[in-house]
Formats: structure tokens, sequence, C-alpha cells
């Protein structure tokens, strides 16, 4: 019955996050909602399909997978529950002092895009942070009471999309399109009805997207030169036509980004019984990687998880191709069904400690809050594995911080607000 309790979970996350939209901002209940839809929903949805991909299936049965996923995923939610219900239930700030410093962000932030071209790949991690910026300006406008500052954000969208069709890569456009949406949320208030049609709206873009990114993706990076967005139509068009979405083949295939299920019950069947636990070790490493920058730590793993996924999996990853263990599978992989339960639950109690500061500090320097999305671009991710989610919170703190005390030193920015 645990697939059942599960569901249960997600559809209270997602009540949840639905809820807070335009009241607060709900990077925390995203983060659960994303892993309980790709550690839960997705992996039900594979059990239920009766073809299966010849290598993105589920090594173990059902009731071994449920009875550590939904456990651990609980143990995860629990102290973020606990931190948010204590939190406050709606965000009023006025964002209007911030205003002048909104098209240096955007400038810093394009700047950084720019520079990131030429600069060493040793600072390229850098750049990226500071390359976000141009999006957190352009948030800033979104409040701004004048239309004509306003369109920088819709502007910013447009941008993502257009880029996403240039580069056939839709992570940003995904990812940001959801904060962008928590922010505007945040400014508009809309009505629940309102929230639901978009949120169904973003759905189907979604599925729409993962359906065409195949073939769209291998026509754009094969040299394609021509208009890229009537492409990207005339192969939806060609899906829609065929019935794509009427094969059990196109499920299965739509389901195999949602579902991380495969990788984590991957491990399941391998380890421990072709690979030892790792009793810790793949945490400690991603400890002291995001901590230690390179040259002070010489053997600091390379990001993608190619190493891990393959001895922890058992399954060979071509040259090139990335691929997470994700947090819950990383921690069964280390400890086992219990003990990796029990990891989930230190996890969470972290992330659940470390927004609690952030909203205190929010109290004294209410900008913190538009640099949300940067810190947590690769912690809301359910796929991602501990060393890259550390090394992302630990740096782009760093950098957000250094950013602050620069802005207020040199700049003169005044953003610490009188208690």
């Amino acid at each position: 019955m645990w697939e059942i309790v599960g569901v249960i979970l997600v559809i209270y996350i997602f009540w949840q996050f639905i809820d807070a939209l335009g009241k607060t901002i709900p990077i925390m209940e995203l983060m659960m909602l994303i892993a309980g839809l790709q550690w839960v929903i997705g992996p039900i949805i594979s059990y239920g399909q009766e073809t299966s991909h010849y290598k993105y299936y589920m090594y173990v049965d059902q009731s071994t997978y449920m009875s550590y996923v939904v456990p651990a995923f609980f143990c995860f939610c629990l102290p973020l529950f606990l931190m948010l219900k204590k939190q406050s239930k709606s965000y009023s700030i006025n964002f209007l002092k911030y205003l002048p410093y909104a098209k240096q962000l955007l400038f810093i932030g394009v700047g950084a895009d720019v520079l990131s071209a030429v600069t060493p790949s040793a600072l390229s991690f850098f750049f990226f942070l500071i390359a976000q910026f141009k999006f957190i300006g352009a948030l800033l406008l979104l409040f701004s009471p004048r239309k004509s500052d306003q369109y920088y954000f819709y502007g910013a969208v447009f941008y993502l999309f257009l880029n996403a069709l240039a580069r056939a890569m839709f992570h940003d456009l995904l990812l940001w399109g959801i904060f962008m949406f928590m922010y505007w949320s945040l400014k508009k208030r809309p009505a629940m009805g309102t929230k639901l049609l978009l949120i169904s709206a973003g759905i189907v873009m979604a599925i729409a997207i993962q359906a065409v990114k195949s073939s769209f993706r291998a026509n754009v990076w094969g040299g394609y030169s021509g208009n890229k967005l009537e492409l990207f139509v005339n192969i939806l068009d060609d899906r829609l036509s065929d019935g794509y979405f009427e094969e059990e083949e196109s499920d299965e295939e739509l389901n195999v980004r949602l579902n991380q299920g495969w990788i984590i019950s991957a491990i399941m069947y391998y380890t421990p019984t072709f690979q030892a636990y790792a009793g810790g070790e793949t945490v400690i490493e991603a400890l002291f990687s995001s901590i230690l920058p390179r040259f002070l730590n010489p053997s600091k793993k390379m990001a993608g998880g190619q190493e891990n996924f393959e001895k922890y999996t058992g399954l060979p990853l071509s040259d090139g191709t990335s691929m997470g263990l994700s947090i819950i599978g990383e921690s069964y992989a280390n400890f086992g069904v219990v003990n990796g339960a029990v990891f989930m639950l230190i996890w969470g109690g972290f992330l659940a400690w470390y927004w609690k500061k952030l909203v205190k500090i929010t109290f004294k320097y209410p900008l913190v809050l538009m640099f949300l999305p940067v810190l947590f671009l690769q912690v809301v991710k359910a796929e991602t594995e501990l060393v890259v989610v550390l090394n992302h919170l630990f740096k782009a703190s760093i950098v957000v911080a250094l950013f602050f005390f620069a802005s207020i030193k040199y700049l003169k920015w005044e953003l610490k607000e009188a208690l």
C-alpha cells in the first residue's frame, strides 16, 4: 500500500504548492513536488505500463521499490513541512525601493553572459551564476508600476523561449519559467481557477516539448538553419497527425523523462548484491568538493555523475552522457533502506534550517527574496546527486553574499531594511 501513501503525499504537496502561489515564493514546495513526481508518480506510471523500455525500466518489483522510496521521501519532506508550518503564510514586501537597481542587474547579467564565452573554465561557474542576475533584474521590473518596465519581464520569458529553440535545450525555459510564474503570481495574486488553468497550460507545454525534443534536437544539432519555431511546430503537428499520443510506446517515452525511479531501482537491484554500500563515501566527497576549490582538492569529482552512476547501477554510459543518482538513490547506495531514510530526514532537516535562515535574512535584506531562484537552481531538481546540489548551494550563497557586500560598500546600494 506504500504507493497509495505516496500518491496521497504528492497530492498534498501539490495542493500546498498551488495554495502558496500568490502568497509566498514556494520554492520548497516546488522542490518536494518535483521529487514526488519523479520518485513516486513516474515509477507508478512505469509499473502500470504493459511495455517497457530496454534500458529505462524498473529493475526491482513495485513493493520493494515503494517500501524504500515512499518512507524515505516522507522523511525528506517531514522537516520541511514542520518548518513551513511556522513560516509566514503570505509575503507583503514593497519592491519599489529596489527598482533603481533592476536595470543594473540586467546589465550585469547580460555582461556576464557575454564574458563567459572568453573566460577561463575555472571561472565558468562564477560567470554562470552572475549571468542569472539578468533574470533577477527582469523579476524586479515586474513589480514596477510602469508598464514599460514590466515589458522587460515578459521580454526575459521570450528570451528564454528563443534561446531554448536556438540551442534545442529546454531546461532553462522550464525551470526559470516556473520561477517566473511564482513571482508573477506574487504580483498578480491570481484566483485558484487562474492558477490551475496556467499550470495546466504549462503541463501541456512540457509534454509537447518532451514529445518533439529528440527529433527537434537531432535537426538543430545536425546543422538545420531554417526557422526553428516553424520546425518545432511542424514536428509537433506530425506527432499529432500520426497519433503519437495514442500509442503505448509514446506514453512510455514521455514517462521516461519524468521517471527517475528507473535509476533508483537500478541502484537497489545492483547495490549491495554486486557493489557494496558506499557507507557515506559519496556524502563525504560531496562535502569536501563543495567547500574546497579544485586546486586544493585535485581528486574533486567532475560534474555529470558518470562515475557514481556506473559504479552503483552497473549500467554503462556513453562518453559525454551525464546522469545523476538523485539524492534518494544516493542515500540508498550509501546506507541501504533504513539508514537511507534516516539520511533523507537529515537532508530535509538541513534544507529546512537553511531556508529558515534565508527567510530571517530577508527581514533585513528583502532583495534576497529575488535571488532565491539563483540559490536553488540545482537544489530543486530531483535527479541531481549530492555533490552537484551542495556545490551549487554553497558557491551560489557565497557569490550572492559577496554581491550584496560589494553593492552596499562600493555601488552604494541601499539594500538594508530598517528594523
